[in-house]
């Protein structure tokens, strides 16, 4: 967008690339089609996925599952995690906001560390059916690990930026955990030393969510944490590996010395990213959908231009007016409806929130100044699947508006929320997509509404809607 003041440029994805990608994606219809355990199956089914009136794979997990599972091209070679991998397989996940990335990777991720955890009792059964007799005959016991020295040394860390984001991916991979028979810890700056020390070393743990920060103050003072590692996940990785996370993102995946996967996880391919991957990990596959950085068609995207006669450069009073005519569509008939504003600095967020509820909107401030306990009492609020019946009054008393900054902008899972206004311009093209991609989430329609003003190059309208 020639326009914007592109802080990063975003890599091309070429329309045969995407042709190619579509027709290969079009052949897989179930999770049934991937050869998954039985037990991963059930968990999908039972846990993850329950109340969904058609459990079928999203066009980024029919891409990304097989691949992860070696099963790609007809390969259904899989490489022994008793005899090791000399070599790392590395993996680029793209795919556009909403679509479904992080059950993408999960899936393969967990079938892949049950299988190995199979695969060493196997081993371990036949080293002990060869074992000879003792001479008189008489039983012994079998020597066996003790679980205390398998604490604190997971087969999987996951990496996210925020507590937010580990939050909502740990809460994910315990979904399967009941039924796959896996513990996970999650681990972030919301918990204190003592739950985090229980999490990590009190029993055996199988995958650790957690911010690179931390995790990387938690190996410092236990190195043998990750020598049982195989796989690293990096969720958002435009974020984690740019100037300020790269040098503790990489230090972390160097310190696996057993890696076997490394998989990189992003709705965006910033040009910096390709070419950082490109020089650390040349060869990394790229698994990326037909829909990245494209708005999908199922947003409606509008303008509203604060300079016009009704609001005279007002730009809250063009705000309000916007929430007013979203609360009186007939868009969520009986439900709550909610609505999230983005705006570039905290100080906004405040200061709007405050004049909203001035003008008899429920409208709360959501930034790093909001106290932990608020801000996981917001979250709850509008990332739950559950969806608030209205009490019976109309207009504006019928929705819930969060006004925040980029914290609320990644990997923040809002399936229930359907509108979206862009209160300041993005920086750049991946704010963008990222501050639109909280609507329209797994298929379903949303609509972003963009406020301009005296300040707004207008041209750049023009290239968003193409």
């Amino acid at each position: 967008m020639k326009h914007m003041k592109m802080h990063q440029a975003l890599t091309n994805v070429s329309r045969t690339a995407r042709t190619v990608t579509r027709e290969r994606i079009e052949s897989l219809d179930s999770f049934g089609d991937f050869g998954l355990l039985p037990s991963v199956r059930e968990a999908i089914t039972a846990e993850v996925l329950a109340g969904l009136t058609t459990v079928v794979p999203t066009a980024v997990q029919k891409l990304v599952i097989p691949a992860l599972l070696g099963k790609e091209s007809g390969q259904e070679g899989r490489r022994s995690a008793v005899t090791g991998n000399a070599r790392l397989q590395s993996y680029l996940i793209a795919a556009e906001t909403g679509s479904g990335k992080t059950l993408a990777y999960t899936i393969p991720l967990l079938d892949s560390i049950k299988r190995h955890e199979l695969e060493e009792v196997e081993v371990t059964r036949q080293a002990e059916l060869l074992k000879p007799n003792p001479p008189d005959g008489n039983n012994f016991d079998i020597p066996v690990v003790e679980k205390s020295e398998l604490n604190g040394k997971p087969r999987a860390i996951i990496l996210a930026p925020t507590a937010e984001l580990v939050n909502q991916v740990g809460e994910l991979v315990k979904l399967f955990a009941h039924v796959v028979k896996l513990r996970t810890a999650i681990i972030s700056r919301d918990f204190s030393a003592r739950v985090i020390r229980n999490r990590l070393f009190g029993a055996p743990v199988d995958v650790v969510v957690c911010t690179p920060h931390l995790l990387n103050s938690l190996t410092e003072v236990n190195p043998a944490l990750f020598s049982r590692c195989t796989h690293v996940v990096v969720d958002e990785a435009d974020s984690l590996f740019d100037r300020s996370f790269s040098p503790i993102t990489t230090a972390l995946i160097t310190r696996c010395k057993n890696l076997q996967k490394l998989i990189l996880c992003s709705a965006t391919i910033p040009r910096s990213l390709d070419a950082r991957i490109r020089k650390l990990y040349p060869d990394m596959k790229r698994l990326v959908t037909p829909n990245l950085h494209v708005v999908p068609r199922r947003i409606q995207l509008q303008v509203v231009d604060s300079d016009d006669e009704l609001y005279r450069g007002n730009k809250n009073l063009a705000c309000a007016d916007t929430l007013y005519t979203i609360a009186k569509d007939g868009t969520e008939a009986g439900f709550m409806k909610k609505v999230i504003v983005f705006v570039n600095v905290r100080e906004t967020a405040a200061e709007l929130a405050k004049y909203l509820r001035t003008k008899g909107i429920d409208a709360i401030d959501f930034t790093r100044d909001s106290s932990d306990r608020a801000q996981a009492e917001i979250l709850e609020i509008f990332t739950s699947e559950k969806q608030e019946v209205d009490d019976g009054f109309v207009g504006r008393q019928r929705m819930k508006v969060l006004v925040t900054t980029d914290i609320a902008s990644r990997g923040v899972d809002t399936k229930t929320v359907k509108n979206v206004i862009l209160y300041d311009k993005p920086h750049s093209a991946i704010d963008m997509i990222h501050r639109i991609g909280r609507t329209g989430r797994m298929g379903r329609r949303g609509r972003a509404v963009i406020l301009i003003d005296k300040h707004t190059n207008k041209g750049w309208i023009k290239d968003i809607k193409t």
